[in-house]
Parts: structure tokens; sequence; C-alpha cells
């Protein structure tokens, strides 16, 4: 792949931030769509970690497992078919390992299962870390 210039943004700079690990916690269409947004900025900012785990609910689409398909095809065929994902999101079918050591989660999935989430990620996520919710609903 193509070398990526990753540059320090003054809104870097004035936070004084460097190499927060994002984590996105969901991947249906809303999941997804953010996803681009955030790999994207994640490749260009040294705010951030280049890599972002994304926690996905494992399913079977034509005969293969749905991480494989997007960690290897870079597309999430279910929920957001022709459109490409950054090379940089690694679809993560187990949410504590795709939350570890996260020091940002982004929630975008249905509120009804959040319910019981957060006791299994507390344990694996950085200190200090903060949640952002793009929950709908």
């Amino acid at each position: 792949g193509a070398s990526v210039s990753r540059e320090m943004s003054p809104e870097c700079m004035d936070l004084h931030v460097y190499g927060k690990k994002v984590a996105i916690v969901g991947s249906g269409a809303w999941g997804s769509a953010i996803a681009r947004i955030i790999g994207r900025n994640c490749q260009h900012l040294s705010c951030f970690q280049t890599e972002v785990r994304q926690w996905v609910f494992e399913e079977t689409i034509d005969g293969r497992k749905l991480t494989d398909i997007i960690n290897q095809d870079h597309e999430n065929p279910k929920y957001m078919p022709g459109q490409k994902l950054p090379h940089n999101i690694v679809a993560d079918p187990d949410i504590s390992s795709a939350t570890k050591d996260a020091d940002i989660l982004v929630f975008v999935l249905p509120h009804q299962f959040l319910n019981g989430l957060c006791e299994k990620i507390k344990a694996s996520v950085a200190p200090g870390c903060i949640g952002i919710s793009l929950i709908k609903g």
C-alpha cells in the first residue's frame, strides 16, 4: 500500500494528545459509515494510533465470517456493500480484545445491546478511557 503522511494537527498540539487508541463498538450500517471516517482520520492524524479495532457481531455471509470479509476485503457486504473500509480498520468478534487498551470508545450499536457490554469491557480499556455515544433511539 501507499505510504500515508501523518500530521500533527493544531488540535493535537493544543490538547497535548498523541497516539490515542480508538475502538469502535458496533458494525452495522451506521457503524460501518463512521468506521470509514474514523479510519481515515486515524491514518492521517498523529493524535491517534493508526489501527482502529472494530467490534463486529460475528455472522456468516455466503459461507465466510463477516470479520474475515472485513479484514480481507475491507468491506461490510451486509450493511455497506460496495463501500470500501480503510485498511486500518480491524474487525474483531471478541469485545474484550476489540476494546483492549482503548483510550476512546465509539459506541455505535442499538441501545438494547449495550446492557451488559460495558461490564464486559471495563477491565480491558485504558485507564481514563472516554466513551462517545453515536447510539440512535
